[in-house]
């Protein structure tokens, strides 16, 4: 049987590579700047079998300002102490664990050599296809799936 993804998190190499199927068009909620959904995922493990889960995958819109907010938001759970995402059998976490947050990587990119040698034409082209790259992908904000969705139609507008 494989383990538990969120109970196996402190345990994993800074480089470990999983597998993340975005295939699901589920949606666990959405907001004015990013959308959120279920994801299945998987870690290699060396010593014993796979490590399966679900996680929280949130996307931003195409909105640059919406991805500067999740990118602050990742910032924001990256200082959480490890002690608020953790649960016990009688105590649900304060926040959800946060498995990380994952940017288009532009390293093919960088590789790329023009035909003619001109090297300021070549960084040209590179600079321009890693920002179209980053504009077309957002990043991606991984957490662990918990809670229930807040309902804006239960919120009061009322002063405590």
């Amino acid at each position: 049987m494989a383990g538990d993804v969120s109970k196996a998190s402190a345990n994993l190499d800074f480089r470990t590579i999983g597998q993340l199927d975005l295939s699901r068009q589920e949606r666990l909620g959405s907001g004015s700047h990013s959308y959120v959904f279920p994801a299945p995922f998987t870690l290699p493990s060396r010593a014993a079998p796979p490590l399966r889960g679900e996680v929280a995958v949130k996307l931003a819109t195409a909105d640059w300002a919406d991805r500067e907010m999740l990118e602050n938001e990742a910032k924001i759970y990256d200082k959480f102490p490890c002690e608020l995402q953790d649960s016990t059998p009688s105590s649900p976490p304060v926040v959800p664990k946060f498995f990380g947050y994952y940017t288009p990587s532009c390293e093919s990119v960088d590789s790329y050599k023009g035909d003619d040698g001109d090297e300021e034409g070549t960084m040209t082209v590179r600079r321009d296809v890693c920002k179209l790259l980053q504009s077309i992908i957002s990043s991606i904000l991984l957490l662990e799936p918990c809670g229930e969705p807040i309902k804006s139609e239960m919120l009061s507008t009322s002063n405590w």
